[in-house]
């Protein structure tokens, strides 16, 4: 007995030591990087800056990221994707820093030229037309504009397209194929999992639910978003083909026989040269090689590319804004899916926003507000939040001026309804003013196993259980409920656009519109950028001088702390890809649907369809 006792007491001190080691293991590999990263910022701080100048370099324009109205930071910004990517979380441009660049490039005699690389910058088409436009300003400047890409999407052809040349490597190609909508359908998955959807709707276009109540696309659906995405499509051709002297039609008739064009010629990129798409076709050792023919570096270094001035440091020699005047217009944004909560990356948390709200209000200097806001909508309690905060610093007596960006629809409409004024650009996706519940209910899957419910209740109204199937009282009292919502959403907007209710029923419903339509039908004042809707708020307040404060959420150093350590600690997680498909697919979606909470939402799911193309 004691060899035994003696054999377990020699396993249990190997373990104890095992575990030591790997703790203590773990603990100095944190504590290491930790370190480091704290030496590398003061050694940063005590090195010598060197100055940065443009003279004689290439702007090299290659955000790889994607396009923000407002930068957000916070260690919640980092999801299950980023993890499994090894902590990296997508870098944030700023619209307008792009475009101040793209800006003063055309203007800078210093610079050689300017090379764009845009096909892994992931934003909207609003923006994407803006950034085509600043970039066709640098050409019409005389300035060289030289683009290259692996393989160009719509809006990086969109873009690229304004440049002198556009090239594409070897292996890629041009798929600027238009915009096409697809969702997945889960009526006959929910039969045979036997889970039940309760989905209650208001807004004959409100398309949002009909994954959970159809197997195909209905025909308002489909109606909605052709009225939508053809004259869309159509201008962005219209601005690829000017910019590469095409004639009109090239594009469709690409898009329309690619697959019989690769029969004949199976290479893309060659396939893009023929038709004039592209002017060069190149490796990546081969655009190298034509940059430093055309640009040689100071080193005279045949196997690197040109002295090149990045978009961060040409930002940091760029003017910065010197207005110092008392009279300050609040610019507070709203960006991304609206829901409760602190703001973090395309989730645009009430919390913060109110927080912003209430700040402007009580600084006595801000004589205005911009509200700008790129969002698809969400949480109607949410919005309603924001909403209120709105009205309290509009019953002070100052203006608010509502600025929507590349997409204002859904709850994104609700928020702007306390505006005096609201501006929309060109390209705005808007509209969907329709409101829609979605609760699930467990019955047929408990009856397939075999379980019963039963019990008994204090009262009428507490006695149903979502195990149990939904009575018709209950669905009487949400459906109410949902009608009750969508009732105020519409008078909302009716008593803001100085409307009859039935007047606004018909463009409500849930259906999109772009900026220019909505303007046509009452739904906006005026199409224009932030920039004029800043001008308009100072009218408004009747100031002639200004200074813009932008309210953001504040960084917590517990945030960033973790952000760096993230950074600076190398690790990957192996994880099927399929299995990354559905995570990214899930986690989008499980932000606004909430199976353990009865939501009444506001969510425009078309606004989905043309992100990141």
């Amino acid at each position: 007995m004691s060899k035994s006792n003696s054999i377990w007491k020699q396993a249990d001190s190997f373990l104890a030591m095992t575990r030591k080691i790997l703790v203590n293991g773990v603990t100095a590999i944190v504590l290491i990087a930790i370190t480091f990263t704290f030496l590398g910022g003061i050694f940063a701080s005590f090195g010598d800056s060197e100055e940065v100048s443009a003279e004689n370099k290439v702007l090299w324009f290659k955000p790889i990221g994607v396009v923000v109205d407002s930068e957000v930071y916070g260690s919640n910004n980092i999801s299950i994707e980023d993890l499994l990517n090894g902590g990296s979380e997508a870098k944030q441009y700023e619209l307008q820093d792009l475009l101040d660049v793209l800006g003063a490039a055309a203007t800078d005699d210093d610079l050689s030229a300017v090379y764009i690389n845009v096909s892994e910058l992931g934003m909207y088409w609003a923006s994407a037309f803006k950034i085509a436009e600043a970039v066709k300003n640098i050409r019409d400047s005389g300035k060289r504009v030289i683009a290259y890409a692996e393989g160009y999407g719509n809006n990086a052809y969109l873009i690229s397209s304004q440049a002198n040349e556009v090239l594409v490597n070897e292996y890629g190609g041009v798929d600027a194929f238009g915009f096409s909508r697809k969702r997945e359908y889960y009526v006959d998955l929910y039969k045979n999992i036997k889970l039940n959807y309760n989905v209650f709707t208001a807004g004959d276009f409100k398309s949002g639910p009909e994954p959970y109540t159809r197997d195909s696309m209905s025909e308002n659906d489909k109606i909605a978003w052709n009225a939508f995405a053809v004259p869309m499509w159509k201008k962005m051709t219209s601005m690829m083909e000017e910019g590469r002297q095409l004639p009109e039609g090239t594009i469709q008739n690409y898009g329309d026989n690619v697959h019989i064009m690769l029969t004949e010629e199976p290479e893309p990129a060659q396939v893009a040269l023929n038709l004039g798409l592209v002017d060069m076709v190149v490796t990546r050792e081969e655009i190298r090689n034509y940059m430093f023919e055309e640009f040689p570096n100071n080193e005279e270094d045949i196997y690197a590319f040109p002295d090149s001035i990045s978009i961060d440091e040409y930002l940091s020699i760029l003017e910065s804004d010197t207005n110092k005047s008392p009279n300050k217009i609040a610019v507070v944004n709203i960006e991304g899916a609206i829901m409760t909560g602190e703001a973090a990356l395309n989730v645009a948390g009430s919390d913060t926003i109110v927080k912003n709200i209430q700040s402007a209000t009580k600084d006595e200097d801000v004589k205005a507000m911009v509200l700008r806001v790129n969002s698809p909508g969400g949480d109607v309690w949410a919005s309603e939040l924001i909403t209120n905060a709105l009205n309290e610093f509009k019953n002070t007596g100052r203006p608010i001026v509502a600025s929507m960006g590349d997409v204002a629809a859904s709850g994104g409409v609700w928020v702007t309804t306390n505006s005096d004024e609201i501006w929309a650009e060109e390209d705005t996706l808007t509209g969907s003013i329709g409101v829609y519940g979605i609760v699930p209910t467990m019955d047929g899957l408990y009856d397939w196993a075999g379980i019963k419910v039963d019990g008994v209740s204090s009262t009428k109204a507490g006695e149903w259980d979502p195990r149990e199937a939904m009575p018709g009282y209950m669905k009487d009292i949400i459906q109410s409920s949902i009608d009750n919502t969508y009732k105020k959403f519409v008078t909302k907007v009716a008593e803001n656009r100085d409307m009859a209710y039935v007047d606004v029923l018909p463009i409500a419903g849930g259906r999109i519109w772009s900026g220019v339509k909505a303007l046509e039908l009452g739904l906006v004042d005026k199409i224009g950028d932030l920039e004029d809707a800043l001008i308009s708020a100072a009218n408004m307040a009747d100031i002639e001088d200004y200074s813009v404060k932008t309210y953001k959420k504040e960084a917590d150093p517990l945030d960033l702390f973790l952000q760096e350590i993230l950074k600076n600690i190398d690790y990957q997680v192996k994880v099927d890809p399929s299995l990354k498909i559905l995570l990214e697919k899930s986690s989008k979606y499980s932000k606004i649907i909430n199976p353990e909470e009865e939501n009444i939402m506001a969510y425009c799911f078309e606004c989905d369809a043309i992100e990141n193309l």
